[in-house]
C-alpha cells in the first residue's frame, strides 16, 4: 500500500515512495528519477496530500491549498426502462456487445435551458426471460437452456457534467489511520441544483423519448442516488497554466515538484460528458513521453 511521496528538501525534488507492506506492515522506500502517481482519482490525492514535507506541510505541490478539491464524477441519477410490443419474432443472446448511445444535444453550440453544460443518454434493450427467479437445480438449467420470452425492454441512463465546485472536496482524517496506519479519507460531496435541474430535464426528455417511439410501461425517475455510487470520479489535482488556480501544468507535471507527474482522473478540470479513461490513458502516454525527453535533456 503506498503511503507517501518521499521529497527531499536539499534536492528539491522527490526522491522515490513509502509503501507499507499489507500482510508484515514493514514499510519499505523504494527510490526514482521520476515519479507518475496513477492510484485512481481518490487515492492519487490521498497519497499526494498525505506526503508531507518541512516544504509541502499541506501536500506534496499543494502551495495554493486547492489540492483536493472540485472532486466531480458523472451524473447517473435519471434512470428509466420502457417495453415494446413488436419484433417478438427477435432474440438478442448472448453478452449484449454494445449500446446505443445518444450525444450531449443541451447546450452544445449555446445556452438554452436553466442548467449549465449538458448529458449524454445510454440505451439499451433485451428481450425479458419470463418466469421465476428464484430456481435451483433442474428447473434452473431447463430454464437458461429453453427461456421463455416475454416483451421488449429498453433500459437508458443519463451521463451528465457535474460542474466543479470548490466545496466539493476530499481531506485526510486527523483523528483516524486504517489498519495500515495511513490517515483515513473523508469524503465531502454533494448534488448541486445545477445537477439537480439537468436531471429533471432528462427525466422529461427520456420519457419524451420513450412516448415518440412508442413504448409502453414508460418509468423514468431521478433515483436521487448520491455522488459516488456510480462510477468516472475526477479532479483534486487540476491541471492548469496559472500555479496560483492549479497545481500540475500541461504536461501533468506538478507546478512545484517537477519529478512527479500526475495522470489519472485526479488531473481533470472537468468530466464533459463522455467515458473519461481513453482521456486518461492518452494523458498519460504524452506525460511519459515528455518525462523521459526532459529526463534525457537532465531537466528532470
Amino acid at each position: 500500500m503506498v503511503e507517501s511521496i518521499l521529497y527531499d528538501d536539499q534536492k528539491g525534488k522527490a526522491i522515490g515512495v513509502r509503501v507499507i507492506d499489507r500482510l508484515t506492515q514493514e514499510s519499505i522506500e523504494f527510490y526514482a528519477k521520476i515519479i507518475f502517481v496513477n492510484a485512481s482519482t481518490i487515492n492519487s490525492n490521498a497519497i499526494l496530500l498525505n506526503s508531507t514535507s518541512s516544504r509541502f506541510p499541506n501536500g506534496l505541490g499543494n502551495d495554493n491549498g486547492l489540492m483536493g478539491k472540485y472532486i466531480t464524477c458523472h451524473n447517473y441519477r435519471g434512470k428509466g426502462y420502457a417495453t415494446f410490443e413488436g419484433f417478438l419474432d427477435q432474440v438478442n443472446l448472448g453478452r449484449n456487445p454494445g449500446h446505443a448511445y445518444v450525444p450531449r444535444f443541451r447546450n452544445v453550440y449555446s445556452q438554452e435551458t436553466d442548467f449549465l453544460r449538458g448529458y449524454a443518454i445510454g440505451m439499451s434493450a433485451s428481450r425479458q426471460i419470463e418466469g421465476s427467479g428464484d430456481l435451483v437445480g433442474d428447473a434452473l438449467r431447463e430454464k437458461l437452456l429453453k427461456p421463455s420470452y416475454g416483451m421488449w425492454g429498453m433500459a437508458a441512463w443519463m451521463q451528465g457534467e457535474m460542474v466543479p465546485e470548490e466545496s466539493n472536496h476530499l481531506r485526510l482524517s486527523k483523528d483516524e489511520k486504517d489498519k495500515y496506519g495511513i490517515p483515513k479519507l473523508i469524503l465531502s460531496v454533494e448534488w448541486k441544483e445545477n445537477d439537480n435541474k439537468m436531471t429533471r430535464d432528462f427525466v422529461e426528455q427520456q420519457t419524451e423519448m420513450y412516448e415518440r417511439m412508442g413504448f409502453k410501461n414508460i418509468k423514468v425517475e431521478d433515483t436521487g442516488a448520491p455522488p459516488g455510487s456510480d462510477i468516472h470520479e475526477m479532479g483534486g489535482v487540476r491541471m492548469g497554466k496559472d500555479p496560483k488556480t492549479s497545481l500540475l501544468n500541461g504536461f501533468n507535471q506538478l507546478h512545484a515538484c517537477k519529478n512527479v507527474f500526475v495522470s489519472d482522473g485526479a488531473c481533470m478540470t472537468s468530466g464533459s460528458t463522455q467515458n473519461p479513461t481513453l482521456t486518461f490513458m492518452t494523458l498519460t502516454a504524452r506525460a511519459a513521453n515528455y518525462a523521459v525527453e526532459e529526463l534525457n535533456k537532465l531537466n528532470l
